[in-house]
């Protein structure tokens, strides 16, 4: 079942006693009455989020999107949700070839080094790396030549699930994730109304609870049933 952003945000300010009644949730962050709470609220929530992000446990936010290659270009910008690349060894696949293009080692200050001329290079792409500037930018090399003109690459990400409007939905599969998600985030809330250093907040007996159910429910495997030492 789906949970909006509105809908966290209200189940966190019921968790910490802002509203209580059966018909005082709120229908708007432009809400007057609580407009200082919603903000601390929607802070909280979306500061969770990008922590589990961090730890790679949303199992939905993988997708997939394509560069396509145009002679004699260097540098191609990703999708505009891009988190990171999906697993441990990034490549940008042509099907057209059946090849696979992977990140030179080193990046490109060694690729500055074994070919001084590489930015202008032309060829067949060999390898990608990362460019440094204010987008998510990778550079191909070679430069392709006209025979690659229109070529399209395919890549497989972690996309952006932050949340801004009242009708986002939450990244969350089940009721019992989003309930113990509700229950971190509403600490964290807690810590921002109170004007205590979030850096305790790990500290904290309920969010160490809510935070290990949280983790325990959305890593994709069986927990433990065995605790302790075995002997014998």
């Amino acid at each position: 079942m789906s949970n909006s952003f509105l809908a966290g945000v209200n189940r966190v300010m019921r968790i910490n006693n802002i509203i209580r009644g059966d018909d005082d949730a709120i229908t708007t962050f432009s809400d007057t009455q609580h407009s200082a709470d919603i903000q601390k609220a929607q802070i909280a929530i979306q500061s969770e989020i990008s922590s589990i992000i961090s730890d790679r446990l949303i199992g939905y936010e993988k997708t997939s999107s394509t560069i396509s290659l145009v002679t004699g270009t260097r540098t191609y910008v990703l999708a505009s949700n891009f988190i990171r690349f999906y697993g441990s060894n990034p490549s940008f696949y042509d099907s057209t070839n059946n090849i696979r293009y992977y990140e030179y080692t080193g990046g490109e200050d060694t690729l500055r080094d074994y070919d001084y001329q590489y930015a202008t290079t032309t060829g067949s792409p060999i390898w990608w790396y990362w460019v440094d500037t204010t987008s998510k930018t990778v550079g191909i090399y070679q430069l392709p030549s006209s025979s690659f003109n229109g070529l399209s690459l395919s890549y497989d990400y972690e996309k952006s699930v932050t949340v801004t409007n009242t009708t986002d939905t939450l990244p969350f599969i089940t009721d019992e994730e989003y309930y113990a998600f509700a229950d971190m985030a509403a600490r964290r809330m807690k810590f921002l109304m109170t004007e205590q250093p979030l850096g305790e907040l790990q500290k904290d007996a309920t969010y160490k609870e809510a935070k290990s159910v949280l983790y325990s429910l959305m890593r994709p495997t069986n927990p433990t049933n065995f605790y302790g030492s075995r002997y014998g």
